[in-house]
């Protein structure tokens, strides 16, 4: 059974044929990536939409290149799945339970306004700081 706070993160742009992969060895549960998700709105209160933008977001975390990223989600507890749409990105969300039941659908596909609504990135402090719930750890951006 892989750590449940692992995830592997993956970014997908078809209409430009491009895709990032990144590996989150601990703090991997959706409200963590919803508050890392949160962290442009800060400035410009606007998520992020564009590819450049998502990179910025996941750039501190390890990259993966597209053949590691297979390996990767076998020892991954979360999966999180970022298209990006005409309409922005789109996130959807797998949990790995034990027991022999495997990868379930956690949420999504949904836009990102609504992931971080529903895993409680709120607005909150001054300056547009958002952050996810209190009992994610380290999960204030």
């Amino acid at each position: 059974m892989p750590p449940a706070c692992s995830a592997l993160i993956s970014l997908l742009d078809r209409g430009a044929r491009r895709q990032r992969h990144w590996w989150l060895a601990a703090e991997g549960e959706p409200g963590r990536i919803a508050a890392l998700l949160a962290a442009p709105l800060r400035g410009s209160d606007a998520p992020p939409r564009r590819f450049e933008e998502i990179l910025r977001v996941f750039a501190p975390l390890p990259p993966l290149p597209p053949a590691a990223a297979g390996p990767a989600g076998q020892r991954a507890g979360y999966r999180y799945l970022i298209q990006l749409r005409r309409s922005g990105a789109c996130v959807s969300c797998w949990r790995r339970h034990g027991g022999g039941i495997g990868w379930q659908r956690r949420c999504g596909p949904m836009g990102l306004g609504p992931f971080l609504r529903h895993f409680r990135a709120t607005p909150g402090g001054a300056g547009g700081r958002w952050s996810a719930p209190a009992d994610t750890p380290g999960a204030t951006v």
